[in-house]
C-alpha cells in the first residue's frame, strides 16, 4: 500500500524532524495548546503563569486533529512542515 505525501502517518514523521520552536509553532497553527487550561500559578510577583501540558498530551491532540482533517487543510500543513524540514542546515 502506498502512503501519499500528506497523509496523516506522512506528516507525524515529518513533524518528529522539526525543531521544537518550529513544532510549537504547528501546534499554534492548527489549534493544539500546550498550556494547561486550568492550572494557573502566580510567580513571585504576582503574576500568572500557565503550566505548561505533557509532550504526550499534546502529540496526542497533534495526532487526532491531523488525522481528522480534510485532504486541503493536510495538503497545506504539509507545504508547511516539508518547508520547514528542507531549510538548510
Amino acid at each position: 500500500m502506498k502512503v501519499s505525501k500528506n497523509s496523516p502517518e506522512r506528516l507525524w514523521q515529518e513533524l518528529l524532524k522539526l525543531e521544537p520552536l518550529e513544532f510549537l509553532g504547528i501546534c499554534k497553527i492548527i489549534g493544539v495548546s500546550v498550556y494547561e487550561e486550568d492550572d494557573v500559578e502566580e510567580d513571585a510577583d504576582g503574576a500568572p503563569v500557565k503550566k505548561p501540558r505533557d509532550f504526550y498530551d499534546i502529540w496526542d491532540e497533534v495526532c487526532e486533529v491531523i488525522n481528522n482533517m480534510n485532504r486541503k487543510r493536510r495538503r497545506t500543513l504539509g507545504e508547511l512542515i516539508y518547508a520547514a524540514t528542507k531549510k538548510e542546515k
